[in-house]
């Protein structure tokens, strides 16, 4: 007998806090050490908080408008993540 759980495609758990990652280094933070320690939710908080300052420094500082454009889209992904985990 098939359950209803077992059915190719469902997955009841798909959206699990577990299952969420962090938001992956861009190059540029990559280049820069950024570095993510992970661990509690109020560390990564506070880790997406610091990627997203210091992003918005290098826009701020950068001439080239290619770099700030990637810059720009990283900093959005942040924080959009950073949004839901306030959200919880």
């Amino acid at each position: 007998m098939k359950s209803a759980f077992k059915m190719k495609g469902f997955s009841g758990f798909g959206n699990s806090p577990a299952k969420q990652k962090q938001v992956p280094l861009s190059e540029h933070e990559d280049k820069k050490g950024t570095i993510i320690t992970g661990g509690s939710e109020a560390e990564e908080i506070n880790d997406l908080e610091d990627r997203i300052e210091f992003l918005n420094s290098d826009i701020s500082d950068s001439d080239s408008t290619m770099k700030k454009g990637k810059m720009i889209t990283q900093r959005n992904k942040l924080q959009a993540r950073l949004k839901k985990m306030r959200a919880k």
